[in-house]
């Protein structure tokens, strides 16, 4: 209720705004006509008169707004609203002249008779045709006002939807992951079954833990770096227990760097593709390097191998498309993913993102 008639009360003040610059300009314009002419015109006598014109405008303007709200020239009753408003034209045309006729006695204009009916037939017969195009005129700013409108309000709702469909698509593409990596666990586990019934055990328990964590952040699209180094420091030591003493991993962030703003999930993907060409296709020890540094109004996340590195024409497996499409879908061109063999050996997985620490 108040934010209407606050609504109200701004518009009021727009329409007498509007109108009093028009008089001034019009005031102005005689004023100097008559300058040109030679004729006497004060410029405090021009600006009544046409004030008052105006102010009576003023007036009707919203009895117009209301009409091209009511009806609007638009298909499929343009032909009724062009009816109704050519009447309405008229009409408020002779309310203004009528009025103007009480008032030009007292403001000094010059088309003034000894009676009001006298002064309104002599401005009906000159200045209803110069009036009759002011109503269209509000009319049309109206209707533009209102296309502008509907477009801007067109406009948020397609915002709106795309920010639900890339919202539906990102918790798609984390719903592919929780299954892909529970698979690789649960295979883990299935293996140690046969060798050590206690480590197959913890791991359990570590699985159990890890999960949790992941569904209690289900719908944050985003954590802190800490958060998902806590994450991912979990994730290792059930690998750690798949490989035994082959896997070793480092983790170099910087402690300002822990606040920074990152996808959920975006590192384990890395991780897991540095294991696989690192370590599965050899019987030897690997280490994974884990960094994050700050660089400008950047955050740059790189996950390094020791490896034998990526084989030639490799395809992309579901954990680093989903992480490619995440990131195009959070950050459109403001990121960069970067999936490449290393000229020392091994592969380095590198993600670059804007800095933020704000949710």
């Amino acid at each position: 209720m108040v934010e209407n008639e606050a609504g109200i009360s701004r518009r009021g003040v727009a329409i007498l705004a509007a109108w009093t610059l028009v008089a001034m300009l019009l005031a102005g314009q005689a004023w100097f006509a008559a300058q040109v002419r030679g004729e006497p015109l004060a410029w405090a006598r021009a600006s009544v008169i046409w004030l008052v014109w105006a102010a009576v405008w003023a007036a009707l303007t919203p009895i117009a707004l209301r009409l091209e709200a009511r009806f609007p020239l638009q298909r499929p009753r343009l032909l009724g609203a062009l009816a109704v408003h050519g009447v309405a034209s008229a009409t408020c045309a002779l309310l203004n002249l009528a009025l103007f006729a009480l008032a030009a006695p007292f403001v000094g204009a010059t088309q003034v008779e000894p009676t009001w009916l006298g002064t309104f037939s002599r401005l009906l017969g000159t200045t209803l045709l110069l009036n009759l195009p002011v109503y269209w005129l509000i009319v049309a700013a109206a209707h533009v006002a209102r296309l502008a409108r509907t477009a801007r309000e067109k406009d948020r709702r397609q915002l709106r939807l795309e920010a639900q469909l890339a919202d539906a698509r990102l918790q798609t593409l984390r719903t592919q992951l929780q299954p892909h990596f529970l698979f690789n666990a649960l295979n883990t586990i299935s293996v140690l079954m046969h060798e050590n019934v206690d480590s197959a055990d913890r791991v359990l328990l570590q699985l159990s833990a890890l999960l949790r964590r992941s569904l209690d952040s289900t719908d944050a699209h985003e954590v802190t770096l800490g958060e998902e180094i806590g994450f991912l420091q979990s994730y290792l030591e059930i690998e750690q227990a798949r490989f035994g003493g082959r896997l070793s991993y480092r983790i170099l962030i910087p402690d300002q760097a822990l606040e920074a703003r990152v996808p959920n999930l975006i590192l384990q993907p890395l991780v897991e593709n540095a294991l696989r060409h690192g370590l599965a296709t050899r019987a030897g020890p690997g280490q994974v390097e884990i960094r994050a540094d700050r660089q400008g109004d950047s955050l740059l996340l790189r996950v390094v191998d020791d490896g034998r590195g990526l084989p030639p024409a490799t395809t992309e497996r579901v954990g680093l498309a989903n992480t490619r499409a995440r990131l195009r879908l959070l950050y459109a061109d403001k990121q960069r993913f970067d999936v490449r063999n290393s000229d020392d050996g091994g592969v380095i997985a590198e993600i670059e993102l804007p800095w933020r620490t704000a949710p």
